[in-house]
């Protein structure tokens, strides 16, 4: 019974030797290795090219946390991952280090919609979650809203808008600007034709744009597109067109 209480023992023993060599080894292995580069992978970009890995490079490198060239344990993920993180068009993300001597980083990205240049000066774009970015100068073609749009407003009744409109191949080719007046009404500025659609609100905003395209491929496209200049469904299951004089 002893000699096999301690033959339990010495195996044991000798496991863990093993561990603690292969975690000493890997520890002193990581001092020798060297990152090679960054492994990046960006989600929810739409592919606009807002974020890619030029620009995770020049931050890195302006923060004075480029990984590239260092050895794996000087490598601060977490700061990494914080200084990405306060940019305006980063959502999200994770950084890692990766068996082939690299640093992975994942980044969700924010996906502006619309930008809005209101009544006060305002510049700044909406994402599709309703949060407000003050980035300037994206190279990206966006609808633009213009008027009496507060952040409030561009959070909630324009976003939908934009949405609905997003869902669409018709409308998406067809509307130019957004528009709201001081009292909260909506337009919209079609490409082509001199007139302007009125949605009101952005209640039930689909079932009105269904509505106006309907009016557009069965109305206008016998009696012409520049015959009104204005056409309003803010009202329930009414269009409103006024003729030009």
């Amino acid at each position: 019974m002893i000699k096999k209480i301690l033959s339990i023992l010495a195996v044991l023993m000798f496991a863990g030797y093993l561990v603690y060599s292969a975690m000493a080894l890997t520890d002193r292995h990581e001092e020798d290795r060297v990152c090679h580069g960054i492994d990046l992978h960006i989600s929810d970009s739409l592919d606009y090219g807002l974020i890619n890995e030029d620009m995770v490079t020049v931050l890195l490198q302006e923060r004075g946390l480029d990984p590239v060239g260092l050895s794996l344990d000087r490598i601060d993920i977490e700061a990494i991952e914080s200084a990405l993180a306060r940019h305006p068009l980063v959502g999200g993300v994770q950084c890692y280090k990766t068996g082939g001597d690299k640093v992975r980083i994942n980044i969700s990205g924010k996906v502006p919609l619309v930008r809005v240049l209101n009544n006060r000066g305002q510049d700044f774009y909406v994402d599709s979650h309703g949060e407000i970015l003050s980035q300037h100068s994206l190279a990206v073609q966006l609808p633009v809203a213009t008027g009496y749009i507060d952040r409030q407003f561009a959070s909630g009744q324009l976003l939908a808008v934009v949405n609905a409109i997003d869902k669409s191949d018709f409308w998406k080719a067809q509307v130019e600007q957004i528009d709201v007046t001081r009292e909260g009404e909506i337009r919209l500025v079609p490409r082509v034709g001199d007139h302007l659609l009125i949605l009101g609100t952005a209640q039930n905003v689909e079932s009105k744009l269904e509505r106006l395209e309907n009016f557009y491929r069965k109305g206008l496209d016998n009696v012409g597109w520049n015959k009104y200049r204005s056409i309003s469904v803010a009202y329930e299951n009414q269009v409103v067109c006024k003729k030009r004089k």
